[in-house]
């Protein structure tokens, strides 16, 4: 596609604006006397202009795509008012938290006759604590602390070593290790800020097997014989939506 025309290199549209020129021929784009340009940096600079060419483009989120609607249809002001829409929301939301926290403390209560419960199941338990909040439901996110024993040995207590406690899905399967089937059944009758002294027998347990549990308390590995009771002092701090 290259014309000879006058010791030039003519280009029949910019669309060729990379095509390489014969060495020793100018371009009729750039001025008299200029040195032309090396064959193999013009291929270079084609792949490279290629290259761009073939990256995906970045696909707007949803609210980028909202905020870049407003702000072409009515300019710099639509794109602020969306995003003081977007602020007032996550201030609400932290209100609205605020709100049931102090909510859930004021009817918390320490409760000291309370009677023992048993379970159909064979689980019993013993409140120390009414909480406030709300019962957990399945998919939530669920915090506790807890101390687990049996025979009198006390083998793991979150609060030894972690300010925030344990951290699973209620409801989701495997539960995480070290936690029996009995533990969250006591878990379902509570509420958030409530606290439970819980019985489990070995059916709700490890079963009649026994198992071996990683203690982060003995930073060790403990061996729970088949057919044992367990006790656990459980105390629910938080129940939420899981992060999407």
């Amino acid at each position: 596609r290259e014309a000879r025309a006058g010791g030039r290199c003519s280009r029949r549209s910019r669309g060729e604006a990379f095509g390489r020129c014969r060495a020793g021929e100018g371009d009729d784009d750039a001025p008299a006397g200029s040195p032309a340009r090396d064959g193999d940096s013009d291929d270079a600079k084609r792949r490279e202009w290629e290259q761009a060419r073939s990256k995906p483009r970045r696909k707007a989120d949803s609210t980028d795509a909202i905020s870049t609607a407003l702000t072409r249809r009515f300019g710099l002001a639509g794109g602020l008012a969306w995003v003081g829409v977007l602020a007032f929301g996550v201030i609400s939301e932290q209100v609205k938290t605020r709100i049931e926290v102090a909510t859930e403390r004021a009817n918390t209560v320490e409760v000291t006759d309370a009677k023992k419960v048993s379970t159909a199941s064979g689980l019993s338990y013993q409140d120390l604590k009414a909480g406030g909040g709300a019962y957990p439901q399945r998919g939530d996110l669920v915090v506790v602390q807890y101390k687990a024993s049996f025979g009198g040995q006390t083998y793991e207590d979150t609060k030894k070593y972690s300010k925030g406690g344990q951290a699973f899905i209620f409801g989701s399967r495997p539960l995480p290790p070290g936690l029996p089937v009995g533990f969250e059944e006591a878990l379902s009758t509570m509420k958030t800020g409530g606290k439970r002294l819980v019985e489990v027998p070995p059916s709700l347990g490890f079963g009649g097997e026994g198992t071996f549990v990683k203690s982060k308390l003995k930073q060790d590995t403990v061996e729970i014989p088949g057919n044992t009771a367990l006790t656990y002092e459980i105390e629910l701090t938080r129940v939420s939506i899981p992060p999407s």
